[in-house]
């Protein structure tokens, strides 16, 4: 029994997810347990299907046991994302194994380039670039290209080699050592607006996630069951654009001391933010008025659905204080029954009897269920509150909590 874990949004599950959990197996990994996005991902957005119903595709096609990242680490920048999606797995105890794509595919360069990161010079090389206004991820590459070179510092600008970066530096720093499986990432780029033979990039099959036929080119058919039995009960496809009145309104409430205290909000955005949000009639537009030089699009969206959740900085602290069980097959049992003996977290598929721990597992747990609720209201047939309290187990066809 050798058991690997993977990090992953599965925004939808893709044939690229079905081949990573297969080259992971062709490496001696007998049993698959992913982390995964709950109900609002890092783009700053809410996730194409309801998370039990992604869980569920992924169980069908290669994966064995579906842990959630809560929302407070998964709707985060990478560096948040990958130390809650990397706390999960090392609190498993058991997880020996640590399974990412990447466009290198080369492990050893991405041990370089967190060695690279982590370099004293480099982060004062660093502070330097930030003055001048740039994004940090863009000043961070420019910064490795000052101290070790452009040939190490370009891959940087792959999301996917940047993302497994930022695993292996929160492993190191959680003293987890796992071994590292890398895979090469195939067929299209992360954001690629067409298709190459069966692989499509995500966002592109979100674009299309209200034709059904087309996705099942490039899905695994048994996700194109799950999704088809999701789409008649009305937990897919979830569209962002049906939430925008309410996140509209909810905003123009805020007053600009709240608006700073957002978590990744520098100093004296809320200015702006505010301004914004007087005059802004779209999300699309309230987006374009906020932002800056120094702010992706991904990070001002974070803003927007953190200022519409009520999301603080001290809600992604540390690592998430529980494992949450989304769904899992026979292996996911085994798996279970070791996270059982060696665990460190306290592991339930009830977000209510989590909530109960009290501390931080309530209010993680009492959080991941507002947004959940709020989260509902995007779905073509609206849950009810206290669904995610209610909910345990697999997924199963019918919109009420199996």
């Amino acid at each position: 029994m050798k058991i690997g874990g993977v990090i992953a949004e599965f925004n939808p599950f893709h044939n690229g997810h079905a081949a990573l959990a297969a080259s992971a197996r062709e490496k001696g990994i007998t049993h698959l347990v992913a982390v995964m996005s709950g109900n609002f991902v890092q783009r700053g957005d809410i996730a194409i299907a309801e998370k039990r119903v992604r869980a569920a595709c992924a169980l069908s096609a290669g994966f064995d046991l579906i842990l959630e990242l809560p929302m407070a680490w998964s709707m985060a920048p990478a560096p948040v994302f990958a130390r809650g999606g990397v706390g999960v797995l090392a609190a498993c105890g058991c997880v020996e194994t640590l399974c990412f794509g990447s466009e290198s595919g080369d492990a050893a360069l991405l041990e370089a380039l967190a060695h690279s990161v982590n370099d004293p010079r480099v982060e004062s090389a660093l502070r330097a670039r930030l003055t001048s206004g740039a994004t940090f991820a863009k000043a961070r590459q420019q910064a490795v290209e000052e101290v070790y070179g452009e040939q190490l510092s370009a891959h940087l600008k792959n999301p996917n080699d940047l993302l497994g970066v930022e695993y292996l530096r929160q492993a190191r720093a959680l003293g987890w050592n796992p071994q590292v499986v890398v895979v090469r990432r195939l067929g299209v780029s992360h954001d690629a607006s067409a298709p190459q033979g069966r692989i499509a990039s995500a966002s592109w099959l979100r674009s299309h996630g209200d034709n059904l036929s087309m996705l099942s080119r490039y899905i695994p058919d048994s996700c194109a069951q799950v999704l088809a039995v999701a789409r008649q009960d009305g937990l897919f496809p979830a569209r962002l654009q049906t939430l925008e009145t309410a996140i509209l309104a909810r905003l123009r409430t805020l007053t600009p001391e709240e608006l700073a205290r957002l978590p990744d909000l520098s100093e004296g955005l809320e200015n702006r933010f505010y301004d914004a949000i007087r005059s802004a009639r779209s999300l699309e537009e309230l987006a374009f008025m906020v932002k800056t030089k120094r702010y992706t699009m991904a990070r001002i969206r974070r803003l927007i659905l953190s200022a519409f959740l009520g999301i603080q900085p001290e809600d992604s602290a540390g690592t998430p204080p529980y494992l949450h069980i989304l769904g899992f097959n026979q292996r996911g049992r085994e798996i279970l029954a070791e996270i059982g003996k060696h665990a460190t977290l306290p592991c339930e598929a009830s977000l209510a009897r989590l909530e109960k721990l009290g501390g931080r597992c309530q209010a993680t747990a009492q959080l991941e269920s507002r947004t959940t609720d709020l989260y509902g209201l995007a779905l073509p047939n609206p849950l009810p509150c206290g669904y995610d309290m209610l909910a345990t187990g697999n997924w199963k066809t019918g919109r009420r909590p199996q």
